[in-house]
């Protein structure tokens, strides 16, 4: 039901990574010249394109949405085109790995380090990536620059473009004379209006709609694109879950975190409190324990006063005894000491 549904769409989205390699890289390569000269701001004599790849390729499960369009230009520049439908938190490094990998690839073992020559990466970033937010204008050239003296470049063989559609969506509604905005608009939707009001001025893009009219009319390589764009789906269904399911782990950690340290603090804080009462608690009860045998103390001293009283009075042990409650040896101690 989804195939049938998606062929009765009719045209072809270019943004789909099986459909942008049809139209640009085995379609008609005055277009892709063009569209090449209107985003480098070069002229190309001669463009060779890599038509070596397979494109009837089922297999679209190492691709997670890229597509790669290699091409040679005027027989001395390395060109590698791709449209990133997602973006993600290593999206930078990974542009320098794969632009270090096409400029290392055709340097054979055993080649002298003059086997090398330009290479430039273009990059079409469907979304907006997070570390451009800074960033206004859509298109931005990254080359290698001394720090300080910015105007010198290091070599003029690295080269990155990275063209964000949705800036360059904004940026066309104040420069609609660029072409390489004009490209970002056909790209993101062939069928929008102002499309339409661009290919009455742009031979190029309008026959680029031509071709795209054409192949969109093959049901093999709309069973390919509804492929590609089911994966590309699936993808961010699956990062969409992961992210939420590690946000999820992330609370239910951190609250597990906080009610630990909360224990913790709790317990020291209960243990401070309480050796603070029962110092408190310890002190009153010695105040009121010391005071009670201090009393008792004081009546003893006195008893024994008015027994040695009563024995130069000459009354017997037996009756100081009975009227004082001492006992016979505490009676006799005091004597003794009495006597020292």
């Amino acid at each position: 039901m989804v195939m049938e549904d998606y062929k009765e769409k009719g045209i072809l989205q270019p943004k789909n990574d099986v459909v942008f390699q049809a139209l640009f890289g085995r379609g008609k390569e005055r277009i892709t010249k063009a569209m090449l000269e209107d985003i480098l701001k070069i002229k190309i004599h001669k463009l060779d394109l890599d038509r070596g790849k397979d494109l009837v390729n089922d297999n679209k499960e190492s691709k997670n949405g890229r597509v790669d369009l290699r091409a040679v230009i005027n027989d001395n520049i390395e060109c590698d085109i791709e449209i990133q439908l997602s973006t993600h938190e290593k999206m930078i490094e990974r542009f320098l790995y794969y632009w270090a990998k096409m400029y290392v690839a055709n340097l054979k073992i055993g080649q002298k380090y003059k086997g090398l020559r330009k290479t430039i990466s273009i990059i079409i970033v469907d979304d907006e990536i997070k570390q451009f937010r800074g960033i206004h204008k859509a298109h931005t050239k990254w080359q290698l620059r001394e720090e300080k003296y910015k105007e010198i470049i290091l070599t003029s063989f690295c080269e990155l473009n990275i063209i964000e559609m949705s800036k360059a969506i904004q940026e066309y509604k104040n420069n609609k004379q660029d072409e390489m905005l004009q490209w970002m608009m056909f790209l993101d939707n062939p069928e929008n209006k102002e499309v339409a009001e661009i290919m009455e001025e742009n031979e190029d893009i309008k026959e680029a709609k031509e071709e795209l009219d054409k192949i969109s009319q093959d049901d093999l390589l709309r069973r390919m694109a509804l492929k590609a764009d089911l994966a590309q789906r699936d993808h961010e269904q699956l990062m969409y879950e992961a992210e939420r399911d590690g946000r999820e782990l992330g609370l239910k950690l951190g609250r597990e975190e906080g009610l630990e340290i909360g224990r913790a603090e709790g317990r020291e804080k209960g243990i401070k409190e309480g050796r603070q009462e029962g110092r408190q608690e310890g002190r009153q009860e010695g105040r009121q324990e010391g005071k009670a045998e201090g009393i008792k103390e004081g009546e003893k001293k006195a008893k024994l006063e008015d027994a040695r009283k009563m024995l130069e009075e000459e009354l017997t042990l037996e009756q100081i005894m009975r009227i004082t409650g001492l006992t016979k040896e505490e009676i006799m101690e005091d004597m003794e000491t009495s006597k020292k």
